[in-house]
């Protein structure tokens, strides 16, 4: 991990982009409150997934965010960092890790798939409207937030940020 990237430099940054999408949840766990309560705790409860099975990577990864700010996509697993602090001394196990990794990234999946048919029946452009959103908000997570952050060398969505960077500027470099 990188020192310089701590505590997280962008942090205002991160919160201009990620707010909007935070209200984006609010709206769709509200929508999803009228169409049915089970829908509406399932959504929840992906988020709670996310940040619980999340806090084990943070640790597996020796994450040093860990108890601090930590720029995670979405905002899903804000709290990840504080919770990985109950998991910091205890044994790492590889199977554990790719258990919790797999069922993170199954509720990450969750969160942003679970509305795409609710917001479909409710009218064909709120759904166009919420993958805009979702697809302008990840592009611009991958380019201002991964590039300075301390996990993106074994983070996945890093790995792909620093591989779309990478590419942006062999691309820049060959036209000049």
């Amino acid at each position: 991990m990188e020192e310089k990237c701590v505590p997280y430099p962008r942090k205002g940054l991160y919160w201009l982009l990620t707010i909007p999408l935070l209200f984006v949840y609010v709206l769709i766990a509200a929508y999803l409150w009228t169409v049915g309560i089970g829908f509406f705790i399932l959504y929840c409860l992906l988020f709670v997934f996310v940040s619980f099975f999340m806090s084990y990577v943070c640790v597996y990864w020796e994450c040093s965010y860990v108890g601090k700010f930590a720029p995670c996509v979405g905002g899903f697993c804000l709290p990840s960092s504080q919770i990985a602090r109950l998991w910091k001394k205890t044994k790492r196990s590889k199977r554990i890790y790719n258990l919790t990794l797999n069922l993170a990234y199954l509720s990450f999946f969750g969160i942003i798939l679970f509305p795409v048919y609710f917001l479909f029946l409710s009218g064909f452009f709120y759904l166009l409207a919420y993958m805009g959103i979702v697809i302008i908000y990840t592009v611009l997570f991958m380019l201002l937030i991964c590039p300075v952050c301390a996990t993106r060398h074994v983070c996945p969505g890093g790995q792909s940020a620093t591989a779309l960077q990478a590419y942006i500027n062999r691309k820049r470099d060959h036209q000049k």
